[in-house]
């Protein structure tokens, strides 16, 4: 089966954010003002605390700003992957103000925070215990807590354009690949400083581990996380005992995960050891995105079977859009149609994807956005249908 609109052209697209009802700039609200001032405050926090650190070891961390560019183009890949039908197209000012929090406000208030929390298990627990789990502990309450208030702070902004568990997936993912970035950062600037002898091979050993390691660190957790709150804030057609409950769910799965890949690991198992809370990790995370995923698709077969989606094609050519098996054989069925090549084709499906967002968010157009009627199969020529298509 070929999509609609196989034998016509393509034509350019569809031009900016799908749903796009408004910028970033809310100037009448305060909550956009209390987000404005936290990130400028964010740096110079930093800044406070670590500006020895800065000093000494800045200079040799800059030899790991390649790989931490690979890391942030990498996981922007991975998430935008994550999202087949492209709900970010809706939520471009989102991703970019939950990014900047995490990479700015972030850094200054964990830092801070995990110095209180360190002190107070020390004070509770003892140095013993305090230098075996202080990471655990500290980092899963206070670094998840600053990046859901950032989540939320995001979220409430822009209300009026979260529609499914997606948004909140991909509002927490850039919240915490801002962080990760980050925190990157800060880890080559300590490296330096430990590693006087060979600061920049220990620079770069660290930020290609780190990247390795990355595939459950913060964008992962905080896309839980964002999934718990965008659920908690948009389902108002449930009770708030069951969006508080499901909130909890996703963000104690954030949390946990971050339990587990701080916990100190077992000596016992060798090299395994290095890679075994990521698997753990990836476990948990695998879980939940399948029911986001679910979720997406459940969207998706609402949305193709309403009437005003007859503009663009018919239920099975839209119904080949749900996984990514079936948009393989849509498109071979399309470049087999057409001259399209396998960019074209590509090409063809993110814009009829974004038409499906557009009409499911906006009335019907008055003229048909695409001339599907070339694919479809002839009535017989004594029917009333054909006496209609043909006129």
């Amino acid at each position: 089966m070929t999509w609609p609109g196989a034998g016509s052209p393509s034509g350019g697209g569809v031009r900016g954010p799908v749903g796009a009802d408004g910028d970033w700039f809310e100037p009448r609200s305060a909550l956009f003002w209390v987000y404005f001032l936290a990130v400028l405050a964010g740096p110079l926090v930093f800044v406070a605390q670590a500006a020895g650190m800065i000093r000494f070891g800045g200079a040799q961390a800059l030899a790991a700003l390649p790989v931490t560019a690979a890391t942030l183009l990498f996981f922007r890949w991975v998430l935008f992957a994550l999202d087949p039908f492209r709900a970010r197209r809706r939520l471009v000012a989102p991703i970019l103000l939950g990014f900047v929090w995490g990479a700015s406000v972030w850094p200054g208030l964990a830092l801070w925070a995990n110095d209180h929390v360190t002190h107070a298990i020390t004070n509770l627990a003892g140095d013993s215990f305090a230098s075996t789990w202080q990471a655990a502990i500290a980092a899963p309450i206070d670094e998840e807590f600053i990046k859901a208030i950032g989540i939320a702070v995001v979220a409430v902004l822009f209300r009026s354009r979260l529609r499914r568990p997606m948004d909140g997936f991909l509002i927490g993912g850039f919240v915490g690949l801002g962080a990760q970035i980050s925190e990157d950062v800060l880890y080559s600037v300590q490296t330096s400083l430990a590693a006087p002898q060979s600061p920049v091979a220990d620079v770069l050993i660290v930020a290609v581990l780190r990247l390795v390691t990355a595939l459950t660190s913060h964008w992962s957790m905080s896309a839980l996380a964002g999934v718990g709150i965008v659920v908690l804030l948009i389902r108002t057609d449930r009770s708030w005992g069951w969006r508080l409950g499901f909130f909890a769910l996703f963000y104690g799965m954030a949390v946990a995960m971050h339990f587990i890949f701080d916990s100190p690991r077992p000596d016992s198992l060798g090299r395994l050891v290095t890679f075994l809370p990521v698997i753990i990790d990836l476990l948990i995370f695998g879980l939940a995105y399948r029911w986001v995923l679910g979720t997406e698709r459940k969207w998706l077969r609402a949305t193709i079977s309403q009437p005003v989606m007859r503009t663009i094609g018919t239920e099975p050519q839209l119904a080949s859009l749900l996984t990514r098996r079936s948009r393989r054989r849509a498109r071979a069925g399309l470049r087999a149609a057409t001259r399209m090549d396998r960019g074209q084709a590509r090409r063809y499906e993110r814009d009829l994807i974004d038409r499906v967002e557009l009409l499911s968010v906006s009335p019907p157009p008055p003229h048909p956005m695409w001339n599907y009627q070339q694919t479809m199969p002839r009535q017989p020529r004594d029917t009333p249908a054909d006496s209609r298509d043909q006129d």
